[in-house]
């Protein structure tokens, strides 16, 4: 298993498209399966002390 995070910033409540890419600087390339992809929402700090605050 590989677990590979990319953090970026975000506005809020604004969609996002996420997704999977392989790449080859060098060479022909190469052929890529992806399977069982999933992803998995981690809550912000920001959301994390509302619900504390709010519980």
């Amino acid at each position: 298993t590989y677990i590979m995070t990319r953090n970026a910033p975000l506005q809020d409540n604004n969609p996002v498209m996420v997704g999977l890419m392989a790449a080859s600087p060098d060479g022909n390339g190469f052929e890529a399966r992806f399977e069982k992809f999933s992803v998995k929402h981690l809550p912000d700090q920001r959301r994390l002390n509302w619900l504390k605050e709010h519980q």
